[in-house]
């Protein structure tokens, strides 16, 4: 398994179709046209904030993404956080192959991510996704030790059985410090030297 950056002139195709598979599924339901989406992801990748990764499996096939760059650049996401979050780094994507789910790919792409970011001078991450999305809000609540700031009830278009309804749904938005990366790698390396080795 690899991390690397997204390569818009190479893995586009890939990438959408893994998108709107993953977005089918529930709890999203939802659809979205291949040329919107790489018209989308083009644009990501022209801002000077944003990150954009991919995993590689052994046979080099793209298993996930993640993407993410500064939440003003979310203003829906913006207006609702602390005032003391809205420097932070949003992590607006993230998504995995089915088949390879639970296997630990999201979690590296989140930790590539948030690694890069802290280089980058971001001390705090936000993020923000369904009450129905449990794996996302574990990850960063459980996990990452996020708070819960605010939530927003939306309306989305979701194709359930092959017909479009109208679905109310409520959005979770969560933002925490970035781990300190640099220091658990230190403590890490520490620790490797300490103890009896036999």
């Amino acid at each position: 398994m690899s991390i690397r950056p997204f390569n818009s002139e190479t893995d586009m195709e890939r990438i959408v179709a893994l998108y709107r598979a993953c977005f089918a599924e529930p709890p999203w339901f939802e659809r979205f046209d291949p040329a919107e989406l790489e018209a989308e992801f083009r644009e990501i990748c022209q801002w000077p904030d944003a990150l954009f990764l991919v995993e590689i499996d052994e046979e080099g096939n793209i298993i996930g993404a993640a993407i993410g760059f500064h939440v003003c650049r979310k203003s829906d996401v913006c207006e609702l956080i602390p005032q003391g979050d809205r420097n932070s780094f949003y992590v607006a994507e993230l998504f995995v192959d089915p088949t390879r789910r639970t296997r630990g790919v999201c979690k590296r792409l989140n930790e590539a991510m948030l690694r890069i970011a802290q280089t980058s001078g971001y001390s705090r991450v936000s993020v923000r996704t369904s009450v129905a999305q449990t794996a996302i809000q574990h990850l960063f609540v459980a996990r990452l030790c996020c708070t819960i700031v605010a939530r927003q009830d939306v309306v989305s278009t979701k194709w359930i059985d092959g017909v479009e309804e109208q679905v109310p749904d409520t959005r979770v938005l969560m933002t925490g410090s970035i781990p300190d990366y640099a220091r658990r790698d230190r403590a890490y390396e520490d620790n490797m030297f300490t103890g009896c080795h036999h």
